[in-house]
């Protein structure tokens, strides 16, 4: 579509060129393709001359459109004025080809002109198949520049060496490529039925050539025989009708455009009231680029000077197929593509409908989310092309690449009255790309952060952890003035952070209600979720009424591959000791949409306004949503049956038995 509505612009332009063109010299049309030619480097001189990379183009992402360089990028790629020249060098052919013959006519020995033209189209296809079968001849940043047509010379040695001179025979080359100009009848069925021919292929990896030729001809001759052949005939027979199909056409391309988006997640409750204190709700959220661009999951919530602060990650799976190569023979290479973003957004804070959500089940603010493009590496470089880990399956010959494009879970919050945003994500890649090893999640923080992307913000890897095993879900929160985290519930590990990323172990303590519970089940891991709040409410929270802070945390079964959420409570003074754990917590969960395991639920962010507390979380990858109570109802989660406190009293309740949400895929 997008080839033939360029043609429409280039034909419009046909006369007007041909009258500028018609007068050339044999000198100023080979001046002029030569120009031409040399047109499509400019995307690689230009970067050089200023002291840019070469690869400059790559930072843009497939989508994007909120800097200059994506801009610029989708300008050169779509435009149908950045391939003007390939239209213009056409022309020139012509006028070249009819140039050259009446050389030829004049010249002594018209005959010397056959035998250059006899080896153009060979030469020009020899110099194609090397292009394209050699990696190492392959045009710098040929991604771009091949688009742009740097191989142009080269096809125009086909062009005209087939085409021949006017006044002379045609090559022997020409003639034995014409005994398959019945081709031509199919040809254009091939072209688009390739892809999905290759898509039923059963075969992955090194396919049988000649079987797949002989499948995807035949698929394209039934195809061109009955479909495009009597399509063929209505268009030439209703000379009137066929005016109006482009209009209809366009109409309905429109229409579609204008239908709202399908809910993707019918089946998932909305809303659900568990008592007139506690509700569980789909959070007011939209993606500002629609959801096309993929499903909002695991959001996090602060409040800061009158407005709320909202994150959230952006998330789709898409899974390809192609034929590659590793350790030096062909296989198959299977790229799972995570496309990925962190997505942030503001909205007018109400304290007193925050208060009443609870009992209203209204949501008391609505936000339009929009992609956090202002990240950036501390190289100033946009947060893309990340590690990709790979495994490769030997009974299958198949490489997989775990391809993820941009951070994960973010969590907001603040820092000496500035917005923070930490969050996970596989390390950018550098100049050296991926170390062996680490090419897994790790930890990283944005400091005074705008909301409306009018600054940019720098990704800052936290530098306490491990470099070679995965970093996610840190709990972070402020003591009296200072970063902390909680980098793990057990042992209960407090680290410090600074701005610049450097950070240290400050506290370590245990508890031993979650101690007796992950000695009796190994196969139990006790993980961090979401963020830390400050709770000073000796009114509505009598089971534990002094200051403390408000965490969650969950509980990963190996076995059963499932999740139990809960929150807990520790101190607001070093060393941060754990105070008391809940009951189990009541989350919507769901099948993530890309696989096939049980549905889970994850809980993602913690904020608490006007004893309003809200506890927001991702269902199966796919809903953002928030369990919303009173405060003294989630106070109740510490005193009821389940829930565990630090003195021997509770103990021996803490079994495996209270353990129970579930989940397809570990975090």
């Amino acid at each position: 579509c997008w080839f033939l509505s360029a043609m429409v612009f280039y034909w419009f332009l046909f006369k007007p060129l041909s009258r500028c063109l018609q007068n050339f010299s044999f000198g100023a049309t080979l001046a002029t393709m030569i120009a031409l030619f040399a047109l499509p480097w400019l995307v690689i001189v230009v970067p050089v001359i200023a002291d840019l990379p070469i690869l400059w183009f790559s930072a843009h992402s497939w989508g994007q459109t909120s800097t200059l360089l994506d801009l610029a990028v989708v300008f050169l790629k779509f435009n149908p004025a950045c391939y003007l020249h390939v239209f213009v060098l056409g022309m020139l052919l012509a006028k070249l080809r009819l140039l050259l013959d009446a050389k030829a006519k004049a010249s002594r020995s018209p005959r010397a002109f056959c035998l250059p033209m006899e080896f153009l189209a060979p030469l020009g296809y020899l110099g194609l198949f090397l292009i394209f079968a050699l990696p190492e001849l392959r045009p710098l940043g040929f991604k771009l520049s091949a688009r742009l047509s740097v191989l142009l010379p080269l096809q125009a040695a086909v062009l005209l060496g087939l085409a021949g001179l006017p006044s002379m025979p045609i090559g022997r080359f020409a003639q034995f490529l014409a005994y398959f100009n019945f081709l031509e009848n199919y040809s254009y069925a091939v072209y688009v039925f390739q892809f999905l021919c290759y898509s039923a292929w059963p075969e992955r990896g090194e396919i049988n050539l000649f079987a797949f030729l002989i499948f995807c001809i035949g698929t394209s001759v039934i195809i061109a025989t009955l479909v495009q052949g009597p399509v063929q005939k209505w268009w030439k027979h209703y000379t009137r009708a066929r005016l109006a199909v482009p209009f209809v056409l366009a109409a309905v391309l429109v229409g579609v455009a204008l239908l709202p988006d399908a809910n993707p997640n019918p089946d998932v409750a909305v809303f659900i009231r568990h008592d007139n204190r506690m509700l569980d709700t789909r959070l007011p959220l939209v993606d500002s680029k629609g959801s096309s661009m993929g499903l909002l999951m695991n959001p996090s919530l602060a409040v800061h000077d009158g407005r709320v602060l909202i994150t959230a990650r952006r998330h789709k799976l898409e899974v390809t197929l192609r034929n590659g190569w590793y350790n030096h023979s062909s296989a198959s290479i299977e790229d799972q593509t995570w496309h990925s973003d962190v997505l942030l957004g503001t909205a007018d804070l109400d304290v007193e409908a925050w208060a009443r959500w609870p009992t209203s089940g209204e949501a008391p603010f609505q936000a339009s989310l929009t992609p956090f493009f202002w990240l950036r590496t501390p190289e100033n470089q946009r947060w893309r092309h990340l590690c990709a880990p790979e495994e490769y399956d030997q009974i299958n010959n198949t490489l997989v690449r775990h391809v993820v494009t941009g951070p994960e879970d973010a969590k907001v919050f603040l820092h000496n009255g500035s917005i923070s945003v930490s969050f996970n994500s596989l390390p950018p890649l550098g100049e050296e790309s991926c170390s062996l090893g680490q090419d897994v999640s790790q930890m990283y923080l944005a400091s005074e952060v705008s909301m409306d992307g009018k600054v940019d913000s720098i990704g800052r890897h936290l530098q306490c952890g491990a470099t070679d095993a995965a970093e996610k879900n840190w709990i972070p929160f402020e003591h009296q003035g200072k970063m902390h985290f909680v980098y793990s519930p057990l042992p209960h590990k407090i680290v410090r952070a600074e701005e610049d990323g450097s950070c240290s172990d400050v506290f370590s303590t245990g508890f031993e209600p979650l101690a007796v519970l992950k000695r009796n089940n190994s196969h139990l891991e006790i993980r961090a979720s979401g963020q830390a709040v400050f709770v000073n409410d000796t009114v509505a929270t009598p089971s534990l009424p002094r200051p403390h802070f408000l965490a969650a945390l969950h509980i990963f079964d190996n076995k059963l591959k499932t999740y139990s959420h809960f929150l807990y409570r520790f101190s607001d003074e070093a060393p941060f000791n754990i105070l008391q754990v809940s009951s189990q917590l009541l989350l919507v969960e769901a099948k993530a949409t890309e696989s096939p395991g049980k549905p889970f639920a994850f809980v993602s962010g913690l904020l608490v306004v006007n004893r309003t507390a809200v506890i927001s979380y991702g269902s199966g990858d796919r809903d953002a949503r928030a369990l919303v109570m009173t405060l003294d109802r989630l106070d109740e989660l510490f005193t009821c049956a389940g829930a565990m406190a630090d003195h021997p009293g509770n103990v021996s309740s803490v079994n495996a038995s209270a353990v129970g949400n579930t989940s397809s895929a570990e975090r």
